[in-house]
């Protein structure tokens, strides 16, 4: 009896996932397959209009945040989607180039899209203006001086391997040098990154990437600060107002003929977590 009671309630959650996918691909196929959308889509993309719709549908089908923020904003979806492929960067979450990210605005579940580090530095190789990018560890005894104002960095590093894998790292220092001899070097202790990280995460803890590896993370915000506040990249880059002003006409002209949108079944998100909460 428990089994059979068990498995009409495992039918029916599942009957009310899939109602629930139904209705977002519903949605999601009249937008996105609109006349008028097709032809915007077909302007800014050109070729890549079909695969880029085809992302969006598998990135929103693959989480459910993302179906709420859908739901509730699907232009602010849409939006970060246009911005990923007016870069011409994969929105593949786990390729690392470029993130679309479900997030609660005033209550209301949203979309935003965050530039990768592997996709910073991706435009930044297209501009063919770097001669060297590289983000290093330093470990104690290297660093001999650092002058702030002119960024000047003496280091001697510890030639014996086994020797300086022993020895505890105290900072990271990032440095580029352009084909026409421009340089910039920045320099982070210990100390900074992580203050960088208590600032930034999300919740009380700390985020499962940096548990997972913190060297990697640490060599990622040094190499986000060199070229995202520093460095110089390609022209896509400068040009996602294209998309933005795209997406506000797309949602103007939308609005205008769409009698609204399917409320979402989602009422309620865990902020710490990140789940959706019936």
């Amino acid at each position: 009896m428990a089994n059979t009671i068990q498995n009409k309630v495992t039918k029916t959650e599942n009957a009310s996932v899939q109602q629930g996918k139904q209705t977002v691909n519903q949605i999601m196929n009249a937008m996105l397959d609109g006349e008028k959308m097709r032809s915007r889509f077909d302007e800014l993309l050109g070729k890549r209009a079909p695969q880029f719709i085809s992302s969006v549908v598998s990135l929103v089908n693959a989480d459910k945040n993302m179906q709420q923020a859908f739901y509730e904003s699907p232009m602010t979806v849409i939006q970060a989607a246009l911005k990923a492929a007016t870069f011409d960067l994969p929105v593949d979450q786990n390729l690392g180039y470029a993130y679309i990210v479900p997030f609660k605005n005033k209550g209301t579940m949203t979309a935003n899209f965050i530039l990768g580090w592997k996709g910073m530095h991706q435009l930044a190789l297209r501009t063919g203006a770097y001669k060297t990018i590289n983000v290093v560890d330093i470990r104690e005894g290297e660093l001999k001086s650092y002058n702030r104002l002119t960024e000047e960095v003496d280091i001697v590093f510890e030639e014996d391997e086994e020797k300086r894998e022993s020895l505890p790292i105290i900072g990271y220092v990032g440095y580029y040098k352009l084909v026409n001899g421009a340089e910039k070097t920045i320099y982070m202790t210990i100390k900074q990154i992580e203050n960088h990280e208590k600032k930034f995460r999300k919740g009380d803890y700390m985020g499962k990437g940096w548990r997972d590896d913190w060297d990697a993370m640490a060599r990622k915000t040094v190499y986000r600060k060199l070229i995202g506040k520093w460095g110089v990249m390609s022209i896509d880059y400068q040009s996602c107002g294209e998309a933005e002003n795209l997406a506000a006409q797309m949602q103007e002209e939308y609005n205008l003929e769409s009698n609204g949108f399917v409320e979402a079944d989602y009422t309620e998100v865990n902020e710490e977590t990140g789940e959706v909460t019936e």
